[in-house]
């Protein structure tokens, strides 16, 4: 399954890694993240620092308005669902993280 981060957690990321000068490796590895994956980020960061400022997209309000559906849906579709809550709880758990790490206050 794949995981999602938040754009939040990507710019702090490559902000501490591009601008601080912390090691990737070492703050890859106290966030959970795949080396490989901070790397893509800061790449990209360094290719466009505004890249990770934009809003995540238009994930979360399209699912406000398929929430309706889920009772008229089969039991295939229904475990599909469920796995995209997982990618949506992975992806707030990386918010969190985000915040806990930069010493953000989580609200």
């Amino acid at each position: 399954m794949n995981k999602f981060y938040s754009n939040e957690l990507k710019d702090n990321i490559c902000y501490k890694i591009c601008v601080e000068k912390q090691s990737t490796s070492l703050l890859a590895k106290q966030l959970s993240i795949p080396l490989k994956t901070v790397e893509k980020w800061v790449t990209a960061y360094y290719k466009d620092p505004n890249r990770f400022k934009q809003k995540d997209g238009q994930y979360f309000e399209d699912r406000k308005i398929r929430a309706e559906k889920y009772d008229s849906l089969e039991k295939e579709d229904l475990i599909k669902e469920l796995k995209n809550r997982d990618a949506e709880i992975e992806y707030l758990k990386s918010i969190l993280a985000s915040r806990s790490v930069f010493g953000m206050d989580p609200k």
